[in-house]
């Protein structure tokens, strides 16, 4: 069957309308997609909290080391005994894991942040 000027026309139509949907289509993809993207995941962390972080693990000369595993830190202290572990569950997003004189953590903050501005307390 041959296609005459009015099928033709139709099929012209079709077309058009097809691939005008299939870019707006495309669009509302992109825009979505964009949007459920994490403004900024990097919120500035505060001499406040660093300096309460540090009341907290029983100040800075209880600090051996601080280090990041897997988004979490880890903090290596010498007295456990003078860390205050409940106000550290307070402030933290997870649970407070301790083994040994280790203590691990994650806060709604950048890891690596924190540990960086620990770093230049310590």
């Amino acid at each position: 069957m041959f296609l005459d000027g009015q099928g033709l026309d139709l099929w012209v139509y079709f077309v058009i309308g097809g691939a005008s949907l299939l870019i707006i289509l495309v669009i509302l993809l992109i825009f979505l997609l964009k949007k459920k993207k994490p403004k900024n995941k990097h919120i500035k962390v505060d001499d406040e909290f660093i300096n309460n972080l540090l009341s907290l693990l029983g100040g800075k000369d209880n600090i051996k080391e601080v280090l990041v595993d897997n988004g979490r830190l880890k903090f290596a202290v010498v007295n456990l005994d003078i860390v205050n572990l409940n106000g550290i569950k307070e402030i933290a997003t997870s649970g407070v894991f301790v083994t040994g004189n280790i203590i691990k953590t994650l806060f709604k903050l950048d890891s690596k942040l924190i540990k960086s501005e620990l770093d230049k307390m310590i």
